[in-house]
């Protein structure tokens, strides 16, 4: 009995040692400490992770950042990391970027402790984050205007992290929408009841990005947004479609 009870309390320590997985995607968590450098509170770096805990979202500090995770227990695993492209001027803020992503890459395990998340590359402590706000329960309604709406996806294939710089977010008190098209500001305004949505008077700036694939994934975009009449929120993800044909795919973000 005696052995029975010490596995026990082992079993209880190990819980409270390393936290349950499956509360890491109820929280937006700020970065504290990376790679023994204190970050400082004006950082705007954080990081998120969905309900099933199979994509990651978040700042550097300096971009907005994307990717895959796999959650086994108290392991880990961040693949597939991509970043916006906006210079950081300030040198502290690039160290911060790069040790951030640098981290994530050979980050192989976790450990939670209250409102504290380390993420170790074995016994390394890579970074500390601390819970800054509980996100909000994605098995309620979630209305259109409750998240910011990222590409992932046109007439049902895949934009890759190019693509994802694309984002939309609809304002319900000014009835404007906004965003991204990947290579241009834009802005214009929406009406919606029920599930019918329409997009109109869309203007966005003039940068030709002719560099990469942008100026293609800017058209198809931009298209969708206004040739759509209806949407469906399911699943934390958004969609647009013309009539029963799908235009665009869209995975949210809190704001």
């Amino acid at each position: 009995m005696k052995t029975l009870g010490l596995l026990v309390l082992m079993a209880a320590s190990a819980v409270a040692s390393f936290g349950q997985a499956d509360r890491l995607g109820t929280r937006q968590w700020k970065l504290v400490e990376v790679d023994g450098m204190n970050v400082g509170t004006s950082s705007k770096a954080y990081l998120e992770l969905n309900r099933d805990q199979t994509r990651f979202t978040g700042n550097t500090g300096c971009n907005r950042m994307f990717g895959s995770v796999d959650v086994q227990g108290r392991r880990l695993d961040f693949s597939n990391i991509g970043t916006t492209r906006m210079a950081c001027i300030e040198p502290r803020a690039r160290r911060v970027e790069t040790a951030f992503v640098k981290a994530l890459e050979n980050a192989d395990r976790f450990r939670e402790r209250g409102n504290s998340l380390e993420l170790y590359d074995r016994t390394r402590l890579m970074m500390r984050l601390s819970a800054v706000k509980d996100l909000p329960s994605q098995d309620g309604v979630v209305e259109i205007e409750d998240r910011k709406w990222v590409l992932d996806a046109i007439a049902g294939t895949s934009v890759g992290k190019l693509g994802r710089t694309a984002f939309i977010v609809f304002d319900k008190q000014k009835l404007s929408a906004g965003g991204n098209s990947s290579c241009n500001v834009f802005g214009g305004s929406y009406t919606s009841k029920g599930s019918a949505l329409k997009i109109t008077d869309v203007v966005s700036t003039m940068r030709a990005c002719i560099e990469d694939e942008r100026m293609s994934i800017e058209r198809q975009f931009l298209d969708g947004l206004q040739k759509a009449s209806r949407y469906e929120i399911g699943k934390n993800k958004l969609m647009l479609y013309r009539e029963k044909r799908l235009l665009l795919t869209f995975i949210g973000e809190a704001k």
